[in-house]
């Protein structure tokens, strides 16, 4: 996508999004030793990925994955694409995360996997996370329609209840959104495991509750995950918070908020959540009439939004661009060759 001229073009393709190595993080994991260690090597990586150390966790990927290969292990090789379905839509990569995610939904059915397994809902609620960022939101129910009953109660059914509650709140069920994400919370709060960079629902459920016009809860849910992202946690998932914040917040304290989850975001690989921030705050930047620099927001929004493969976000952005004073310059076409 070619900027000029305070003008934005729409973007002719999307762009691949690689994840690059951060000479600060760890140093990468060594191989497995075996079939046998796969498990125990794709958990570490996991870890990885939500350190958002993302460069390491795909390599991991990749190792595993010709490793499952070689080593003729089919659930192994699922196990390690749906991995990298999380890999690739946490650095905002949504066409290849979608990609990896039906690979990995065959290899667990060629492998015989339990539909209900936590590994088959963990895939399942991965996959829903990445039709609903890329706007699909017919695609995400079409897939929530292949779950058989209720989830249970393993860390898969947890985030797909976070994937199904985020659903169907944009999907004209907030009642039944909040139940679900308030339902994640008290089990992790029963697991001793409720922190924002697990399953950030606070921040979510506040979404919901600031679209129902219920703001001093959402409010206060959102100040909770924004204090304990600052007390640990990695950059992205206080940058997150901070986003849902300022779009809570009225006036000044909540264009403050969307201005720090920029500037946190920005030094992140999360390219998507990212992405995010810069719409709400040029959107944000328009509300308080400063147009020339919610211009300038919007535009980067835009092209980044198309480089994750996120129609709707990117169409987004550039409406808040027009309401902002900018105009769209469409596409030349390309000369075709060997017309006569």
């Amino acid at each position: 996508m070619t900027v000029s001229d305070d003008r934005l073009r729409v973007a002719e393709r999307t762009r691949t999004v690689t994840p690059r190595h951060d000479p600060r993080r760890p140093a990468p994991l060594p191989p497995p030793a075996g079939v046998d260690d796969l498990p125990r090597y794709l958990r570490a990586a996991a870890v990885r990925a939500d350190a958002d150390d993302l460069s390491t966790a795909y390599t991991a990927c990749d190792t595993a994955i010709a490793a499952a290969t070689r080593w003729r292990s089919p659930a192994a090789l699922a196990a390690a694409h749906a991995l990298r379905t999380s890999v690739y839509r946490r650095l905002g990569d949504m066409p290849a995360a979608e990609r990896d995610g039906e690979l990995a939904a065959e290899l667990f059915a060629a492998a015989g996997a339990d539909p209900r397994g936590d590994a088959v809902v963990l895939l399942l609620a991965r996959r829903i996370a990445t039709r609903h960022d890329r706007g699909d939101l017919q695609g995400a129910e079409k897939l929530l329609a292949e779950l058989d009953g209720e989830p249970g109660d393993g860390s898969g059914a947890l985030a797909l209840r976070y994937a199904r509650g985020r659903l169907y709140a944009d999907t004209g069920r907030p009642g039944e959104g909040l139940a679900d994400l308030f339902h994640c919370g008290e089990r992790l709060a029963a697991r001793q495991a409720d922190r924002p960079h697990v399953l950030p629902w606070r921040s979510a459920a506040a979404q919901v509750l600031a679209a129902t016009g219920t703001r001093e809860a959402a409010a206060r849910l959102v100040a909770a995950e924004v204090a304990a992202a600052r007390r640990s946690g990695p950059a992205s998932t206080l940058g997150r918070a901070l986003r849902v914040e300022g779009t809570v917040l009225d006036g000044p304290a909540g264009l403050a908020a969307l201005d720090e989850a920029v500037r946190v975001l920005r030094e992140t690989p999360r390219r998507f959540e990212y992405a995010l921030a810069l719409v709400a705050f040029g959107e944000a930047l328009t509300a308080a009439r400063r147009r020339p620099q919610a211009r300038r927001v919007l535009r980067e929004a835009a092209e980044l939004a198309e480089t994750c493969g996120s129609a709707t976000l990117a169409d987004r952005a550039r409406r808040g661009y027009v309401a902002a004073g900018g105009k769209l310059r469409p596409v030349v076409p390309a000369p075709r060759t060997g017309d006569a």
